[in-house]
């Protein structure tokens, strides 16, 4: 996937509209994380290849909610902020284009637990 993380990169570059190679670190780390929770999100070992089109979108969402401090959203009138407490409240908003790549076949505790009548 080296090549596929350096295609991302340039995608994730040119929607930021970054030129040069000064945040290509912290830039490849979100690729990375977010190729993992997308992987975690869906239960899956190999990213299939229609997804690796959407890294770039995910990725970009991440970064700027970085750069604003994980600030959710803002309102003016009678003053409120709210932050993002929740890692996967990016996967969440994109959750039905992700939808036919979850795994059936693997269960999550929560899962397990949940259908044990003897807990």
């Amino acid at each position: 996937m080296g090549d596929t993380k350096n295609e991302i990169l340039d995608a994730v570059k040119l929607l930021l509209g970054i030129k040069d190679n000064d945040k290509d670190d912290v830039l490849m780390l979100l690729i990375e994380d977010t190729v993992n929770s997308v992987l975690a999100y869906c239960r899956i070992d190999v990213l299939p290849r229609q997804i690796v089109s959407f890294i770039p979108t995910l990725t970009v969402k991440r970064y700027t909610a970085n750069q604003n401090g994980g600030v959710k959203s803002v309102t003016e009138g009678e003053r409120k902020v709210e932050y993002s407490d929740d890692n996967y409240d990016y996967l969440k908003e994109y959750a039905i284009r992700l939808k036919p790549f979850v795994s059936r076949k693997v269960k999550v505790p929560s899962e397990v637990i949940a259908n044990d009548k003897s807990v």
